[in-house]
């Protein structure tokens, strides 16, 4: 899930929580927001950069390497952790901080289900043959080529198309190519 999305859904969530959490309110809409800085730090310590345009490039490209340590807050030990610390010095703002990270780790939940199921149906739907080149692939990828600004129909199969990897990432270079030629202009 984009970032651009997730601080849509977390903005929602606080304008919903607010009669309840009143001042309160932006806790745990900023560690909402802000739990994806993991993925920001993991690429500058392994990458030994700290370009930001450098981590979007990497975690832009087709298919990126998913690795645990890109996610350290996202992990369940570190929201046990933070449950217990909350729980145990009774700080409500470390159980707010919670209840952002829960919620940014449940939309991801609910994102990586849905690319899943539409990854295997479309794939079974082509015979995991790739409709770019014809190739069978068992690993096909999915590829984007709508993005529905309207969230109930974000995963609907009519917005993507399976690819094998080599197809994939010639779809990505082709999208960047023309993103580069459209600012040159």
């Amino acid at each position: 899930m984009r970032i651009q999305d997730h601080i849509k859904l977390s903005s929602t969530a606080a304008v919903i929580a607010l009669p309840w959490l009143k001042k309160d309110t932006w806790i745990p809409l900023l560690s909402s927001v802000l739990i994806d800085v993991d993925h920001y730090l993991w690429h500058a310590v392994t990458h030994r950069t700290l370009s930001l345009r450098a981590a979007v490039r990497y975690f832009g490209q087709a298919d990126p390497p998913q690795v645990p340590h890109q996610k350290l807050f996202h992990q369940p030990w570190v929201l046990g952790l933070l449950l217990f610390l909350g729980i145990r010095l009774r700080s409500r703002v470390l159980l707010l901080i919670l209840a952002g990270l829960l919620f940014h780790v449940s939309l991801d939940a609910i994102h990586i289900t849905q690319m899943r199921h539409l990854k295997r149906s479309l794939s079974e739907q082509v015979g995991h043959i790739c409709p770019q080149c014809g190739k069978k692939e068992d690993a096909l990828q999915l590829h984007t080529v709508h993005f529905s600004r309207n969230y109930l129909e974000r995963y609907a199969p009519y917005n993507y198309v399976v690819l094998c990897p080599a197809c994939h990432e010639q779809a990505h270079r082709v999208k960047r190519e023309m993103k580069v030629a459209a600012q040159a202009l």
